[in-house]
């Protein structure tokens, strides 16, 4: 399996010239991910980084809300 990132151009598919001799004439199976437009979506595929910030254990959490 190869895996890579391309850009569409005219509508096209472009395979980097590295991988165009190891694909020759065999079946080329393509699976494209979408972009999400919901900014939920984008924040769970690459979070915000913060400084200062760290994640909480369960009991903390449940201490916050809690109390």
């Amino acid at each position: 399996m190869i895996q890579f990132t391309a850009k569409v151009e005219e509508g096209k598919i472009v395979i980097p010239e590295e991988y165009i001799g190891m694909v020759g004439e065999e079946v080329i199976e393509v699976t494209i991910k979408p972009k999400s437009s919901r900014l939920l979506d984008r924040l769970a595929e690459k979070p915000l980084a913060a400084s200062g910030w760290r994640d909480l254990s369960r009991d903390e959490i449940h201490d916050r809300f809690d109390g």
